[in-house]
């Protein structure tokens, strides 16, 4: 029993190896502080609603953007692609910020100093407190070695999103 049970570990593990092998290597590679902001990236989508109109998240899917170094692209690209194999309502798709052409969502690890259309109308997100870019909304930040998160509410609602009160509870707010 005990070799039939080790010999289906063995071939469920390398069937996992061969499905998600960027997970598996991003995962060596990215700090266990920038796993978890991915992660909080991927939970602000489910709590957070997009206005209605011609880039509909619910006409066009829900597009994420990503401007950082290529580990933590790849670990984003390996939880959407769990994400999307689930049950869950919400597909995502991922695409580099520069090459993108819409975005609902765009993550920041460093800036972008040239203003992108595809930008106009998404939710910006800051890996930390030393990026600046134009109209963010969302900030990551560490406290008592925690990662933490600020919301800036004046800049959601320009771009008519709301954040549900579950996770604002959760989130320092900013009213610039």
């Amino acid at each position: 029993m005990f070799g039939l049970m080790n010999i289906n570990w063995v071939k469920g593990s390398v069937v996992f190896l061969i499905l998600f092998p960027s997970l598996v290597m991003a995962s060596q590679e990215l700090a266990k502080e920038r796993k978890l902001k991915a992660a909080y990236l991927l939970n602000f989508t489910k709590y957070m609603q997009w206005p209605k109109g011609s880039n509909s998240v619910h006409k066009t899917g829900f597009h994420l953007c990503i401007h950082s170094d290529v580990s933590f692209y790849e670990f984003m690209q390996a939880l959407i692609a769990r994400h999307n194999q689930g049950n869950n309502k919400r597909r995502i798709t991922i695409n580099k910020t520069l090459d993108a052409t819409l975005c609902h969502m765009a993550y920041f690890q460093t800036p972008i100093a040239q203003p992108l259309t595809q930008l106009a109308n998404a939710v910006i997100v800051l890996e930390s407190q030393d990026v600046q870019q134009a109209n963010s909304a969302i900030r990551f930040y560490t406290q008592a070695q925690r990662v933490r998160f600020e919301f800036d509410l004046p800049q959601l609602a320009q771009v008519q999103v709301t954040a549900s009160s579950e996770l604002l509870k959760l989130a320092k707010i900013v009213r610039k």
